[in-house]
């Protein structure tokens, strides 16, 4: 690579994969990582050619690159998950999220084909909380929301689900109270986002923000660290407030980018195969599926040999709460569901 190339290449999707690849080497166990380390030198090599295509991949995940490239880049970006070495684990974590928080991924991601791309991406993100360090949790938390949030992203069924599974596992057994704290605001905010869209029936909508105090004033005011309030507060902040634009010359490549409406890439009306199956969007069907699951989860009851379950109960008492953010933020159109009628 000469002296005046950029790393990564001079692709938009290079320029952010390019320095997060060299770290991951750089932060690599060279024996113990040998394989990653390879495929990330072969992805850096790679990147240095591709160019970003005014002709887009519907197949790419990965705006202004063909799929095959996509996977390649990707690839090592999923090792450095799947390592669970924290030291790959970071910079690959912060690689996600800018890619969701900066738009550069798109499309949908569901469960109905486990070997996509982005769902193996998001599957990865969410088991890297098992690790249980504080910036990996919070890292994780940075991309479910990142994810949720971005407007060219689409996430469905199980794995919206999957996403919220890992927010409530970091509140309930997170490595402190900030990072619990946090974890509770994300799936808040989580829920703002969703069915706000739910109302609207499209992913184009504004957005209001999560307050950590309002979320706190009833419960877990113990695990207020000091200032760990402001801080929950201005890391979801941070994150709803990120744009699709970034330093180092990320933002200066403008392409055509498919925009997602109820799911469909073209943006087209309901009538073009959007609807989920059974007569409702597929934004409508996957609040509904995500309400229902909060319901069940507040309904949970404990076992004989556990009467006493503080987790579970834990779980129960954010299950409501959640619903009260949902019910909170909920228009005419879902109360008026008879669907989630049916439910309540």
């Amino acid at each position: 690579m000469s002296a005046s190339q950029t790393l990564g290449g001079p692709s938009r999707a290079g320029r952010l994969l390019g320095p997060s690849l060299d770290k991951i080497i750089k932060n690599a166990a060279w024996r113990k990582h040998s394989h990653l380390v390879s495929a990330c030198k072969s992805a850096l090599d790679k990147l240095d050619s591709v160019t970003d295509s005014s002709i887009i991949d519907p197949k790419s995940p990965i705006s202004g690159i063909s799929l095959s490239d996509a996977e390649f880049a990707l690839g090592p970006v999923l090792l450095a998950l799947d390592s669970a070495y924290p030291k790959v684990v970071d910079p690959a974590i912060d690689c996600v999220y800018k890619l969701f928080s900066l738009g550069i991924i798109h499309g949908e991601i569901d469960t109905s084909d486990p070997k996509l791309l982005l769902f193996k991406l998001v599957e990865s993100v969410c088991k890297c909380a098992a690790i249980s360090e504080e910036p990996i949790e919070l890292g994780v938390l940075r991309v479910l929301l990142a994810a949720v949030r971005s407007p060219r992203v689409l996430i469905r069924g199980d794995c919206l689900v999957n996403i919220v599974r890992t927010c409530y596992n970091v509140y309930l057994g997170g490595v402190n109270g900030t990072n619990q704290i946090c974890a509770k605001s994300v799936l808040a905010q989580i829920m703002v986002i969703v069915f706000t869209r739910v109302e609207e029936d499209s992913v184009n909508v504004s957005i209001s923000r999560v307050s950590v105090n309002e979320l706190l004033e009833f419960t877990d005011k113990n695990l207020n660290e000091g200032s760990s309030i402001f801080f929950c507060q201005n890391f979801v902040n941070e994150i709803m407030d990120a744009s699709y634009g970034g330093p180092d010359g990320i933002k200066t490549v403008a392409f055509p980018v498919p925009k997602l409406q109820n799911g469909n890439a073209d943006g087209e009306s309901n009538s073009d195969g959007v609807e989920s199956g059974d007569g409702f969007s597929k934004i409508r069907d996957d609040g509904y599926l995500l309400f229902k699951n909060l319901c069940k989860l507040s309904m949970k009851y404990s076992s004989q040999e556990h009467s006493d379950d503080q987790i579970l109960l834990r779980g129960k008492v954010l299950s409501l709460e959640l619903l009260k953010v949902v019910m909170d933020n909920g228009g005419p159109i879902w109360r008026n569901n008879e669907r989630q009628v049916i439910v309540c």
